[in-house]
C-alpha cells in the first residue's frame, strides 16, 4: 500500500469524539460541583483540572494524527518495558505516593499525578499488534498463545495487585479482541476464556470486599450500609430521571448521596438530568464508535494498523459498556470510568491519544466507491441475508480458518494495485469490444478481490457488491 494517506481522518469519528469530550466537561462541571466546593471552596475545581487535561489530550490527538503509525512498531518494545518499570513503581513507593481510596494506582509527584495502568492500555494495544500481526499462521499455535497468554498475563497481574479488578477485566478483554482478529483458533480462544473466568472467580473469592461487592449484586438493600450503598443510590439516579430527566444541573444524588459521581458513577447523573433519551444518545455515540472503528480495522490492509484499531475501539466501547453495566447493576460493582466523561486526567489523556490513532489509522483505510441504491440493492439485500444466516455454521468454520483482519501482501500484488503491472493478454478486460468503463470497473473488481482474499473481515461485504454487480450485467445483457 501507498506510504502516503490519501484520506483525510474519518469525520464522523472525529465528530463523535469531539462531542463526548465537550459534553464530558459539561457533565464533570455538573456532577462535581457540590464535592468541589464542599472539599476546596471551589465549584469549578474539578472541571479545571479536566479541561486542562483535555486541552493537552487534545495536543496529543492533534499530533498523534499526523505521526506515521508504522514507526510505532520501533517503540512497542520500549514502551512495554517502560509500562512494566511503572506499574512496578507503583507497588514499591511508598503509600503517600501511590495510594487513594484503599489502592496504589497512582504515581503523585507534588500536583501532577499518573495512573500507569491508563499507559498499560495503549502500550499494550501496541506490543500485541505488533508481535500477533508478525507471527502470521503461527498464532494457530500453542506455543505461540503460550507466550501471548505470559505477557498479557504479566501486563494484568501488575494491575491486579494495586489492586484494580475493573482495569485488569479491560486489559484482558483489549488482547482476547486482538488475538481474536489476529486469527487465533475458536477452540484455544474458548478454552482462555474459561480460565480467565476461573481465574477471576478465584480472585473475587480471594477479597472479602469482592465478596461483598458479589452480595450487593445480588441483593443491595442486605448490606445497605456498606457495599449496597453505591448501587442503591446509582440505581435511584436513574430512575428518578425518567424518560426526559430533571433538568442539566438539577439532580439531587450527586449531592453528597451517591459516591464517585464526577467518576465512577457519573452515568447515573446523566440519567437523572437527561433522562433515558440521553442515556440512550450517549449509549448510540459508542455504538456508532464500534461500527466505525471496526470498520476501518475491515480496511486497513497493514495488519499491524488493523490490530491497532481493533485494540483501541474494543478499548474505547468494552469498557463504556463495562461502566454502564456497572451503574445500571448488570454487573457487579467494579471501578472504571467511562471514556471521555468520567473525571480523571490519566484516563481522559491516554484515552484521547488512542482516539487520535485511531483517527490516524482512518486516513489509510481503503474507501469503497460509492454504489447505486437500485433495484438490485433492494432484490438482493433479502436473498443474501436470509442465505447468510442458512449458511452461518459455514462461515464461522471458514472465519476460523486465517486471519481475520489483512494478512501482509507481496511484493508483485502490491504493484498490480499500484497499476505499475498490467493486465496479461488473457485477462477479462483485455480485447472486450465494449467501453473503457467497463474495463475499468472489471479491474476495479479484480482489485477488491485480491484485497479482501486474505482478509475475512471484508469478504462478505465486498463479495456482496461483486454480486450485485454481475446481477445487473447480466440483466443488461439479456434486456439487450
Amino acid at each position: 500500500m501507498d506510504e502516503r494517506a490519501v484520506q483525510r481522518p474519518d469525520p464522523v469519528l472525529l465528530a463523535a469524539f469531539a462531542l463526548l469530550i465537550s459534553f464530558g466537561l459539561v457533565m464533570v462541571y455538573s456532577a462535581s460541583f457540590p464535592v468541589a466546593y464542599t472539599d476546596y471552596g471551589n465549584q469549578t475545581f474539578y472541571l479545571m483540572r479536566q479541561l486542562t487535561f483535555a486541552v493537552l489530550g487534545a495536543v496529543g490527538m492533534r499530533l498523534m494524527i499526523g505521526f506515521p503509525y508504522r514507526m510505532l512498531r520501533h517503540f512497542s518494545v520500549p514502551l512495554m518495558i517502560v509500562t512494566l518499570a511503572l506499574l512496578l513503581l507503583v507497588l514499591v513507593l511508598p503509600g503517600e505516593m501511590t495510594e487513594a481510596n484503599g489502592a496504589a494506582r497512582w504515581i503523585r509527584l507534588g500536583p501532577i499525578g499518573i495512573q500507569p495502568s491508563e499507559i498499560a492500555k495503549l502500550a499494550a494495544i501496541i506490543y500485541f499488534a505488533d508481535w500477533l500481526s508478525k507471527r502470521g499462521s503461527k498464532i494457530r499455535n500453542l506455543a505461540s498463545l503460550a507466550n501471548f497468554a505470559i505477557a498479557l498475563g504479566l501486563i494484568a497481574g501488575l494491575v491486579m495487585l494495586e489492586p484494580d479488578m475493573g482495569t485488569t477485566i479491560v486489559i484482558v478483554m483489549i488482547g482476547a479482541m486482538i488475538l481474536f482478529a489476529s486469527g487465533a483458533s475458536l477452540l484455544h480462544l474458548t478454552v482462555a476464556a474459561g480460565l480467565a473466568v476461573g481465574a477471576g472467580w478465584i480472585l473475587i473469592q480471594s477479597a472479602s470486599y469482592r465478596m461483598a461487592r458479589l452480595i450487593a449484586y445480588r441483593d443491595p438493600w442486605q448490606v445497605y450500609d456498606t457495599a449496597g450503598y453505591q448501587p442503591i443510590h446509582s440505581l435511584y439516579g436513574l430512575a428518578s430521571g425518567g424518560v426526559f430527566g430533571v433538568g442539566l444541573g438539577s439532580g439531587r444524588q450527586k449531592f453528597h448521596w451517591l459516591p464517585f459521581s464526577h467518576t465512577d458513577a457519573i452515568l447515573s447523573v446523566i440519567g437523572e438530568e437527561l433522562g433515558l433519551i440521553g442515556t440512550l444518545a450517549l449509549l448510540l455515540a459508542f455504538v456508532l464508535i464500534a461500527f466505525r472503528g471496526y470498520r476501518i480495522a475491515a480496511r486497513l490492509e497493514d495488519p499491524f494498523g488493523a490490530l491497532i484499531a481493533v485494540g483501541v475501539t474494543s478499548w474505547i466501547v468494552f469498557q463504556a459498556l463495562l461502566n454502564i453495566a456497572v451503574v445500571s447493576t448488570l454487573v457487579p460493582f467494579t471501578g472504571v470510568t467511562l471514556p471521555f466523561i468520567s473525571y480523571g486526567g490519566s484516563s481522559l489523556t491516554m484515552t484521547m491519544l488512542a482516539a487520535g490513532l485511531l483517527l490516524n489509522l482512518s486516513r489509510y483505510a481503503i474507501p469503497l466507491e460509492a454504489k447505486e441504491r437500485d433495484h438490485a440493492d433492494r432484490e438482493l439485500f433479502f436473498r443474501e441475508w436470509v442465505t447468510g444466516l442458512a449458511y452461518l455454521p459455514l462461515a464461522l468454520w471458514r472465519w476460523n480458518r486465517g486471519a481475520r483482519v489483512s494478512r501482509p501482501r507481496s511484493s508483485r500484488g502490491a504493484a498490480a494495485r499500484r497499476g505499475s503491472i498490467q493486465p496479461s493478454a488473457g485477462s477479462f478486460a483485455v480485447g472486450q469490444p465494449i467501453s473503457g468503463t467497463w474495463r475499468q470497473r472489471v479491474e476495479s473488481s479484480a482489485r477488491q478481490r485480491s484485497r479482501v482474499r486474505a482478509s475475512p473481515l471484508r469478504q462478505r461485504g465486498v463479495q456482496s457488491d461483486l454480486r450485485r454487480e454481475r446481477w445487473r450485467h447480466g440483466r443488461a445483457d439479456r434486456d439487450s
